[in-house]
């Protein structure tokens, strides 16, 4: 019960996604659309508390809360015909379309697609790997950019329609960004290890109690998350946490950001391509 939460989805406000707002599943599905992830924003989540319902009893509560008495801090629109739900019950996480009439589960919102940032290096052959999942795009910026609300920087993306494994990421030192539908799963030690982020961050910046998503274990060292508060404000809080280090990462000496730019410049180096010396050269024509 203490991890039972729910999180909002509203559709983005972009001219591309104008089409697929407030439209029924059927007829969506009828004009060759789909419940995209990529065409949503995060708006809202909190607990779920209470006694134990059942999955659509939470969902009704949900609605109800949400078009009749909106919490003062709810920024987004009445929950409408083409919101997703996503609740979290007992460790089991399930996408909740608003349709004309009740609510249609729809599993492909957890989904794809996912998006790695290339945190050290343009992306270039060898620099990312090829699964069956993709990458179905790659784009490259005209320069090492800020990302994620300037969580940390980045020479491109790729996009797949399938999560990486952990470790292929870390080989190529790519970077999920924040919105990946994997991250709706986030796992209980990495969890852990964001709360506890969060809260030295907010212990040493003296955040006022109530502003806090999370509070120190009594007789403890570690923290944990406020039985007010819910995880997806924790994953929220991380990326904030990351940015400041990121802003603080970029106010370093001269002469340390000179030496991080050589050792840069030696890996992207060693990244690229070196010709296969065994094979034999194509003779000149002298026409």
């Amino acid at each position: 019960m203490g991890n039972d939460s729910y999180s909002i989805y509203q559709i983005k406000e972009t001219d591309e996604a104008r089409g697929v707002r407030f439209e029924p599943l059927e007829r969506l599905k009828a004009t060759g659309g789909a419940v995209d992830h990529g065409n949503y924003d995060l708006v809202y989540g909190g607990p779920l508390e209470g006694e134990i319902q059942t999955p659509a009893q939470r969902l009704e509560a949900i609605y109800q809360r949400f078009n009749v008495d909106h919490p003062m801090d709810f920024a987004g629109h009445s929950l409408s015909v083409s919101d997703v739900v996503v609740l979290r019950l007992r460790g089991e996480v399930t996408a909740h379309y608003v349709d004309r009439f009740g609510f249609a589960e729809v599993p492909e919102f957890l989904d794809g697609p996912y998006l790695y940032y290339a945190t050290q290096r343009p992306v270039d052959i060898g620099t990312f790997p090829k699964t069956d999942g993709g990458p179905v795009r790659i784009e490259n910026y005209d320069a090492r950019v800020p990302v994620e609300d300037g969580a940390f920087v980045a020479w491109g993306c790729l996009t797949y329609s399938a999560p990486l494994a952990e470790k292929q990421a870390q080989n190529y030192e790519l970077r999920p960004a924040i919105n990946n539908p994997d991250l709706l799963r986030v796992p209980p030690r990495q969890l852990h290890a964001r709360v506890q982020a969060v809260g030295r961050w907010e212990q040493a910046g003296n955040m006022p109690e109530a502003r806090r998503t999370t509070e120190q274990r009594p007789g403890h060292n570690d923290f944990r998350v406020k039985a007010s508060s819910a995880q997806w404000l924790v994953n929220l809080a991380f990326r904030r946490v990351q940015g400041k280090q990121a802003r603080a990462a970029q106010k370093k000496p001269i002469a340390a950001q000179l030496a991080e730019g050589a050792e840069q410049a030696a890996k992207e180096n060693a990244a690229r391509l070196v010709p296969d010396k065994s094979e034999k050269k194509p003779e000149k024509d002298d026409r």
